[in-house]
């Protein structure tokens, strides 16, 4: 077994709990453009994971370039900025588990369907940024997961082989992105919105406590 030489994270559902602040979030831009509906953590859930465009398209039930959808999106992506992290916080483990690999020199990357200048409020709210060589959102030039340009990328900027990589993620979209990037493993977080897709049982290391990612280095 080769042991893992970088880690490459998501974010929303993987490290960090943002439920609760995309929630509020949405809410906020639906109402600001006249909507008179709200959504429930629950209707929210589902919809974490493809990027903001795609919630918004989901929640209007519009085409992802239909100007509606476009107009959430935007307001949604401005008004997440300045409430990044207003109940959002690191999921139990995140921080020993970082906090254990910077002290081993093993290098950590972020990515992320998040927009890029939230992400970036976001991981500096919750002192992760120090943490990180690299977090990337689509919105910095790179496909949407599950296509493996932002992993890519974070291997180079690792200096890492894929090969020598773990990716960790919470839906089919980190999934499939580990598997396209030939990452070393592909972890999925028991904590995090979606259920593990069928035709990845098995496939993948099933994380139902965060500090159980530290078992890869003593494999």
């Amino acid at each position: 077994m080769t042991t893992p030489k970088a880690f490459i994270f998501d974010l929303d559902g993987t490290l960090v709990d943002a439920l609760p602040d995309i929630q509020a979030n949405a809410n906020r831009a639906l109402k600001s453009l006249g909507y008179d509906f709200q959504l429930s953590l629950d209707e929210t859930r589902p919809h974490v994971g493809g990027g903001a465009q795609k919630l918004a398209s989901n929640v209007l039930k519009k085409p992802m370039d239909d100007p509606d959808t476009m107009a959430l999106y935007h307001a949604f992506a401005d008004i997440y900025e300045k409430h990044p992290a207003d109940f959002s916080k690191p999921f139990p483990g995140v921080m020993d588990v970082l906090n254990e690999l910077k002290t081993r020199g093993i290098p950590m990357s972020c990515v992320t369907a998040k927009p890029a200048k939230a992400r970036i409020k976001v991981l500096d709210a919750l002192g992760l940024t120090d943490y990180l060589a690299l977090a990337l959102s689509p919105e910095d030039g790179f496909a949407k997961k599950p296509a493996p340009d932002m992993l890519v990328e974070c291997c180079r900027v690792m200096d890492v082989d894929a090969a020598d990589t773990v990716m960790v993620g919470d839906t089919r979209f980190d999934i499939e992105a580990g598997f396209n990037t030939e990452c070393l493993k592909v972890c999925y977080c028991e904590h995090g919105y979606q259920d593990l897709p069928d035709e990845f049982e098995g496939k993948v290391v099933r994380l139902n406590n965060f500090n159980e990612l530290l078992a890869l280095l003593d494999d």
